[in-house]
């Protein structure tokens, strides 16, 4: 897949691995990364919490089943969480702080294969239900 990053700092930056400088407003192409290049790259992550990137991305491979609707990673425009099964989050490597919403994942007390879904959190390399940060399962 194809990645548009945008700067939304006032300030030029350097983003290593794709090796691309944005000046302030710019807009430029990381041509055929995946999840997991843009998992492992600190200063996207860091520019994305902080406010000063913004990233769209093309779906065109595999890693876009992982791609809420929206075609963004993160927040849907609804300003809802992006929904996968508990399956599909078990092929997601997240970033701690990382938040989802598990369709199928068990809440509380209710029995196996009988989940109504619940919020997650990626943290200490596990999604883990928000209510209680036990593992999540279906």
């Amino acid at each position: 897949m194809d990645a548009a990053i945008t700067n939304n700092s006032t300030e030029t930056r350097f983003i290593p691995g794709p090796n691309i400088e944005l000046e302030s407003g710019q807009t430029k192409t990381w041509p055929n990364i995946t999840l997991a290049d843009l998992d492992s790259n600190e200063v996207i992550k860091t520019g994305i919490v902080a406010g000063d990137f913004s990233v769209s991305v093309t779906p065109d491979t595999l890693d876009a089943a992982l791609i809420d609707q929206s075609g963004r990673l993160g927040l849907t425009d609804a300003g809802m969480l992006p929904s996968y099964t508990v399956a599909e989050l078990a092929l997601i490597t997240g970033v701690d702080g990382r938040v989802a919403y598990a369709s199928n994942g068990r809440a509380g007390a209710e029995g196996a294969g009988a989940g109504t879904g619940t919020p997650v959190v990626y943290t200490n390399s596990e999604w883990r239900r928000l209510e209680d940060l036990a593992i999540v399962a279906a």
